[in-house]
């Protein structure tokens, strides 16, 4: 899918003399974009261009990482570290792979002509562009979400006991299936909200006549997705490192829900298909364009965007509402909000998002 740009993209393409009133061409992608993670040197079959080749080269890269990579690793001394504080007793292989695709991204930049390290905490052409007569309705727009959000706990809590009805009346539901429709449910009324507030009060908000979220389909985003997945399997396994270095284990003893939508009583795949729906379909797409395609551009019309960043990074953990995750997520978040700034392409963390969402119930149900 195309998104229509001006040819400068710092000066917006305007209707009528308005910059409120974008004028959407086919987008053609920049100097920089192409030469970013895919330099002209390289042969044609690595800046293949066909979506559907790419897509089908991301699922075997993805089945590799989640069946070989993800499950091996290489045994190290157990002295480095207490029994209880953090696994250092093999660094896994998806570590290893992850720090490779960061060392042949250096490679990549340094071949195209580019700073070898990006700057990790500015954007200089950020992809989006937010409508200056939208700023005045971003802090009411953000209350209405969080509202959303809380209205939305309330709709899943009477789902739940419409569903307890219906069992009542004999329609057969188990514990775990229960659950699942719950979460599903909430979560979905959630998206719905969310969605007619950012379309209606921010309109147009959405492609192709908004100018907030810059999407292409057919474009090179395959290794930006790939090597943005294998990198973050290697930041994850850090932060989660030093996570469990300083906060006390009892912080990991609680189960979540999601781990129980993972491994549900009885391992009852209905409602592990059921619970799978949201986090690896419609959760990725949703809080990609909330977090990097709403929140970041608008605290980015608030601050310079190197706060912007952090602070949105920061946001998009704690609404995972699991204090034992904070960090790991944060980094997460921090580096898919620069994989999209540089990348200009919300589907690349979309598609990070959907992969990384999956492994954990593909890896329950396969029992790795």
């Amino acid at each position: 899918m195309h998104y229509p740009s001006s040819p400068n993209e710092n000066a917006p393409d305007t209707l009528g003399g308005s910059e409120d009133a974008p004028l959407y061409k086919q987008e053609v992608e920049s100097e920089e974009e192409k030469r970013a993670f895919v330099p002209e040197k390289l042969p044609l079959w690595l800046r293949q261009k066909n979506p559907w080749i790419q897509l089908v080269v991301m699922l075997g890269l993805y089945i590799i990482h989640l069946l070989f990579l993800s499950k091996k690793g290489w045994d190290i001394s157990k002295k480095l570290a207490p029994p209880d504080r953090g696994r250092f007793d093999a660094i896994g292989l998806d570590t290893i792979s992850g720090l490779l695709v960061v060392i042949v991204s250096f490679v990549i930049r340094k071949m195209a002509g580019l700073k070898l390290i990006p700057n990790l905490f500015d954007v200089s052409n950020p992809p989006w562009e937010v409508p200056s007569r939208t700023h005045d309705k971003l802090g009411v727009t953000t209350l209405l979400l969080f509202l959303a959000y809380l209205a939305s706990g309330y709709a899943a809590v009477f789902c739940e006991q419409l569903l307890l009805l219906l069992s009542f009346y004999g329609v057969p539901l188990t514990v775990a299936s229960l659950r699942a429709w719950k979460v599903l449910l909430g979560h979905l009324i959630w998206v719905y909200m969310a969605v007619k507030i950012l379309g209606n009060r921010l309109e147009p908000f959405f492609p192709p006549k908004g100018s907030w979220i810059k999407w292409r389909w057919r474009s090179n985003w395959l290794w930006w997705v790939i090597g943005g997945y294998y990198a973050s399997g290697l930041l994850f396994n850090i932060a989660d490192s030093v996570n469990q270095w300083i906060l006390p284990s009892s912080l990991f003893n609680d189960e979540s829900v999601v781990s129980k939508l993972v491994k549900p009583e009885n391992n009852d795949l209905f409602a592990m298909a059921i619970g799978a729906i949201g986090p690896c379909i419609t959760a990725p797409v949703f809080e990609e364009v909330l977090y990097r395609g709403y929140l970041l551009p608008a605290l980015a019309t608030m601050m310079p965007i190197r706060y912007a960043i952090p602070l949105s990074s920061v946001l998009f953990a704690v609404h995972h509402l699991n204090i034992g995750s904070i960090i790991p997520l944060t980094v997460l978040g921090w580096a898919w909000a620069l994989l999209y700034a540089h990348s200009r392409n919300l589907l690349v963390t979309i598609l990070i998002h959907a992969l990384w969402n999956s492994r954990v119930f593909l890896g329950s149900l396969l029992g790795l």
